[in-house]
């Protein structure tokens, strides 16, 4: 009963998680449909050694053995339907062209396979981005940009091969359920032992793999905190080299990838041991097999030698099995955190209610009665503001640090809405206006300018993508950037940022203005 409601939840939980990849049922059944031919095919390709054995054994009579058992009668009728006469060669081509058949199902699936994984490893990451775009600005505020990098570049593949290995699992289960089978007919007795002490080592197995679902988690989380390590330091390298503490930032470095390391070792060591204690247990299973065969159960030589083939292509599928149940288990702690964090994004997406497009002031802006505090503070940064900007003039806003300048601003584009109070552009709600639009008719110079790895033409168009040369030209003109600019070698296409150390701090806000 506990394991028919284990199963149940793994079940649910997984086509949740495969709907959040995005990964079709038509997928799905395609991949259990080229898995179903290979199974056939390498069965078949297995069993015909049996009576190719029995054909030699009878001096090549067919006659004999299709007298001795019904099992020649439909073998003879098949070939004489397809025009071929029973005999050593066509047993052999014949155990060829399965074999051959079970090859090209699975490069067929192997290929179907890898195309799939790698375009939802595309759409989940384009998933990733595109959300993220779209939440607002307290959860942007709110997520470390190393985590977010690390989720994305890292976690979301081993999310994605979690989702597809259970498909993987289901087939390698139905191939040792048909091997088994096999087994059965061939000698009962053995198989029976066969399975007690498989069993008995899966247990032992069964501790390994719930340990690879701990120990998964744990290196998600030190990639993550490496990944976040190296994104704020590499943003502050002159803090460091300033502040003379690069010995310090190694050693926490060499101690963050020190337990990166350990974990990873320890999640490839319980790997190991699974394929460790599997392969000797099988093989002592099949000699044991043969020593009990000629002593007690006077086996044929036919029936010894498919009993050991499949024994031994048994072991393959016993320990992909095992590696297919690790490689599930040390994926769920990726899937937890990208399933946690496309739920986050989804709950935090922007708002955009706005039904006016046509946004174009003619009058002033108006805050009335604004008021607005952080999710995570119970205090107002900003209290009863009331104010009108005028229309052909400049407006400035000052105050000292921390006064709420920055905040105030955020509230014009709506980067931030207004805990209560309202902002009027010509007597109309800014929440009447379409984001996009409203955002369209803002021009914004950051005094922290975001400068991209592009060329000095590709950043000044950023906001205009359709823009001639010419008006960047201009642009670049009237912002006081152009002189500099004609000093360089490439012009207009030189490339932004790793050069970015050449700009002054005048030249980087030039850039920003054009």
């Amino acid at each position: 009963m506990l394991i028919k409601i284990k199963l149940s939840r793994f079940i649910k939980e997984w086509i949740s998680y495969k709907d959040l990849i995005g990964l079709k049922s038509r997928s799905i059944v395609i991949l259990l449909t080229m898995s179903f031919f290979t199974i056939v095919s390498e069965t078949l390709g297995l069993g015909i050694f049996y009576p190719v054995v029995e054909f030699i054994q009878a001096n090549e009579d067919i006659s004999v053995l299709a007298g001795q058992s019904k099992f020649w009668t439909v073998i003879v009728d098949i070939y004489s339907i397809v025009g071929v006469t029973v005999s050593l060669e066509t047993l052999l081509l014949s155990a060829l062209l399965m074999f051959t058949g079970r090859q090209l199902f699975l490069y067929v699936k192997s290929i179907y396979q890898a195309r799939l994984r790698f375009f939802l490893y595309k759409k989940l990451r384009n998933s990733f981005f595109r959300k993220y775009l779209h939440t607002n600005t307290d959860y942007q505020d709110s997520m470390p940009i190393g985590e977010f990098s690390e989720i994305v570049a890292i976690e979301s593949a081993s999310s994605v091969s979690g989702i597809l290995t259970p498909i993987e699992l289901v087939s390698s289960v139905v191939m040792l359920v048909v091997f088994f089978l096999i087994l059965v007919l061939i000698s009962w007795q053995m198989t029976i032992v066969a399975f007690i002490v498989i069993f008995i080592t899966s247990m032992l197995l069964k501790v390994w793999i719930k340990q690879t679902t701990i120990v998964g988690r744990k290196v998600v989380a030190a990639n993550i905190e490496l990944n976040s390590f190296l994104v704020n330091r590499i943003r502050s390298l002159r803090l460091v080299r300033l502040s003379g503490t690069e010995r310090a930032e190694i050693t926490e470095f060499n101690a963050i990838t020190e337990v990166q390391c350990q974990k990873m070792v320890e999640k490839v060591m319980l790997k190991t041991k699974a394929d460790m204690v599997m392969e000797p247990v099988v093989i002592a299973l099949s000699l044991a097999f043969v020593y009990f065969s000629v002593t007690l159960f006077s086996m044929s030589l036919g029936e010894i030698g498919l009993y050991m083939i499949i024994s031994m292509r048994l072991l393959p599928v016993v320990k992909a099995i095992i590696k297919q149940l690790q490689t599930i288990n040390g994926a769920i702690g990726s899937i937890e955190v990208v399933s946690k964090k496309i739920n986050e994004m989804n709950f935090n997406q922007e708002v955009n209610d706005g039904h006016i497009n046509n946004f174009n002031i003619k009058k002033n802006i108006e805050f009335d009665s604004v008021y607005f505090r952080y999710p995570s503070s119970n205090k107002y940064v900003l209290s009863n503001i009331t104010f009108k900007i005028p229309l052909g003039k400049i407006t400035a806003i000052v105050g000292p640090s921390g006064s709420g300048k920055s905040t105030l601003i955020d509230l014009l584009p709506r980067l931030r809405d207004t805990t209560s109070g309202c902002i009027n552009f010509d007597n109309i709600s800014i929440n009447k206006f379409n984001i996009g639009d409203l955002r369209a008719g803002i021009s914004y110079a950051s005094q922290n300018p975001q400068i991209f790895n592009v060329t000095i033409a590709e950043h000044i168009k950023y906001g205009k993508p359709d823009a001639t040369m010419d008006e960047v030209i201009y642009a670049a003109e009237l912002s006081g950037l152009s002189k500099f600019v004609d000093t360089l070698q490439f012009g207009y296409d030189t490339l932004l940022g790793d050069s970015l150390i050449r700009l002054s701090g005048g030249q980087r806000q030039k850039l920003e203005l054009a």
